[in-house]
């Protein structure tokens, strides 16, 4: 993150209510509503917009409670006095050189994260701040900036037409790019969808489609050169689609970095593809600001009538469903939707306040996967697995929930319960096996992984030589020298260190030679290919030697057949888990020997 400019101590001082006290609650304030947004949005306890009147400010919308009783002015004016940069970002105010130049009011104030988006009027003036404040120290994140950017926008825009202002833009057109908005979308697929009712006199209806596409990279320049360049991005972004928006077809900009096409007539899927390539090919180009080439992040999600809707609420959702997963996939994807994409996303909606409520009253269950040593086909430990049935949805998919816990935050909370309920259950069994716990990285980058970890073995009395550690490198560990004192601090306290998905993630050989790990456990692609694909089994011998050279164990994940069980136990892979030995089960027997004897007690 880059470092905000020097803070301009400001004499203002604006108090709040006692801490605690709710605000905003029963209020229809229009700017009420976007601190709602944006608290929520960012998961956090308030949100305020601040607007300069008369040369003070005030508040004139608020949500969530009160942290503290004095506000982080000195920090708000600076961000007001830039002239370029939009959104702000202090992941811990308590030790930002700014933050500790401020007022001693505002020091001891209790806030410990900030992040706002500038307000500005017609001329591009700052005129006030929406922000959003956390009682502890965190990242947002370059999506949550781009939310608090495109409301402070929208902010702005709702001062210009208060009274005694006038009207900038006209409502049915997006003023930039001139393109007609979502409600003219609609309003063109209803009457898509009408003609092709009335046409449908065979058995093969008319079709068409419609691209939902976005560009990733806009927040970051609105950041970096400012609103101007953001506004000459999207004109040049306009003109590419319109160049490949086929007749008969429809371009509607959607807001920010949003657009929908629309590809009417008598089309086959085959067409649609083609006008998506087009336009993906278009947009992969850079775009020409002032001399400054700087390349866009396209993104699209697709949909087609009548495949995967009949209307154009359905449509317009599938292709978002699409969207959302293509964006998950990288920059320059295009994904056509599919029923699992559809039913993920709208598991999706609402879940980050699921999510929040069940990691308060740690509404999670664990499961439990057995490990056995594959010599003796003794079990030597289990896995605990994180579980979670959400009111009104059943049960959720870890990579759905994960995922989510890890974009809100939330990772941290669920990884500290499900840390502890497994050592308490392992210090429960007549048996001392080990138990293996996932732990986000986010830990480490941190500087709390450690101190998690003796608390929890304080609390609970458990051995620490029983438990095991995995830190997936699907994510990444951040810095190097951060990253090893973190582990060598906690193979210090005696517990293992193994690094999962091995194979799928961050320079994973890289991690061998730089960190303290005591186990590899391979990816499950590794296990599926044995007896089918000689050169991933090659890959594999391959991989099970360095480890055994580097003095490490290895562990092989989802092995399901007596093949690849015996391939691994020839070439010296230690331990195995998967369906061939055992299911993540919910409870344990009393007493457990081999995976055999335990089926039978189960």
């Amino acid at each position: 993150m880059a470092r905000p400019p020097p803070v301009k101590i400001s004499s203002e001082r604006l108090v709040l209510p006692r801490p605690g006290q709710i605000l905003g609650e029963g209020e229809d304030s229009a700017f009420s509503a976007f601190a709602r947004v944006a608290m929520r949005g960012l998961d956090v306890p308030l949100a305020l917009v601040l607007v300069d009147e008369h040369g003070k400010l005030q508040i004139r919308g608020a949500f969530g409670r009160s942290l503290g009783e004095t506000l982080p002015i000195s920090i708000i004016r600076t961000q007001m006095d830039s002239q370029r940069r939009m959104t702000l970002e202090i992941a811990d105010l308590q030790h930002d050189p700014a933050f500790l130049a401020s007022p001693e009011d505002e020091r001891h104030s209790g806030f410990g994260a900030y992040a706002g988006a500038t307000l500005r009027d017609g001329s591009g003036a700052s005129i006030g701040v929406l922000c959003v404040l956390d009682h502890k120290g965190r990242r947002f994140g370059r999506e949550s900036l781009a939310i608090l950017a495109d409301l402070a926008r929208a902010a702005g825009s709702l001062l210009a037409f208060e009274p005694g202002q006038e009207a900038r833009t006209d409502i049915g057109s997006e003023a930039v790019t001139a393109l007609p908005g979502r409600e003219a979308l609609e309003g063109a697929l209803d009457r898509l969808v009408e003609g092709a009712e009335r046409a449908n006199t065979t058995s093969l209806p008319p079709g068409f489609g419609v691209l939902r596409i976005d560009i990733g990279r806009l927040a970051e320049l609105n950041e970096m050169h400012g609103r101007g360049a953001v506004d000459q991005a999207l004109k040049q972004i306009a003109g590419r689609l319109k160049s490949v928006t086929p007749s008969p077809g429809f371009l509607a900009h959607l807001g920010g970095g949003g657009f929908a096409l629309v590809v009417g007539g008598r089309v086959t899927a085959a067409d649609i593809e083609a006008v998506a390539v087009r336009a993906m090919d278009r947009l992969r180009e850079p775009a020409h600001l002032d001399g400054l080439d700087v390349p866009l992040r396209p993104s699209a999600g697709i949909a087609s009538y009548p495949a995967d809707a009949l209307d154009s609420t359905g449509l317009l959702r599938s292709a978002e469903a699409a969207l959302s997963h293509a964006k998950r996939q990288g920059d320059g994807r295009h994904i056509h939707a599919t029923p699992n994409l559809l039913q993920t996303y709208e598991l999706s909606a609402g879940i980050e306040q699921d999510l929040q409520r069940a990691t308060m009253n740690g509404d999670f269950t664990l499961n439990w996967l057995p490990v056995i040593d594959t010599a003796t086909e003794k079990v030597v430990s289990f896995e605990a697995l994180a579980r979670w049935h959400r009111p009104g949805y059943g049960d959720i998919s870890p990579e759905i929930f994960i995922s989510c816990a890890e974009a809100t935050g939330l990772i941290e909370q669920i990884d500290g319960w499900v840390l502890a309920a497994a050592c308490r259950e392992a210090q429960s069994w007549e048996q001392a096996l080990g138990v293996s716990v996932n732990i986000s990285p986010v830990w480490i980058s941190h500087n709390r992984l450690p101190s998690l970890l003796q608390r929890v073995l304080d609390e609970t009395g458990l051995d620490p030589t029983r438990l095991q550690i995995e830190l997936s490198e699907r994510v990444p560990f951040g810095s190097d020298g951060m990253t090893r004192r973190e582990l060598s601090q906690v193979r210090a306290m005696g517990v293992r260190l193994a690094l999962d998905d091995f194979g799928t993630g961050y320079s994973c050989l890289g991690l061998l030679g730089t960190y303290p790990f005591d186990q590899v456990k391979l990816d499950s692609q590794f296990v599926q290919a044995i007896g089918r694909d000689r050169r991933a089994e090659a890959i594999t011998r391959g991989v099970l030697q360095m480890v055994q050279s580097l003095g490490m164990t290895s562990c092989a994940e989802g092995v399901e057949t007596e093949e690849q069980l015996a391939f691994l136990d020839a070439h010296g892979c230690e331990e195995i888990q998967g369906y061939l030995i055992g299911r993540p089960i919910p409870r344990l027997p009393r007493q457990v020997g081999s995976i055999r004897a335990m089926e039978d007690q189960a």
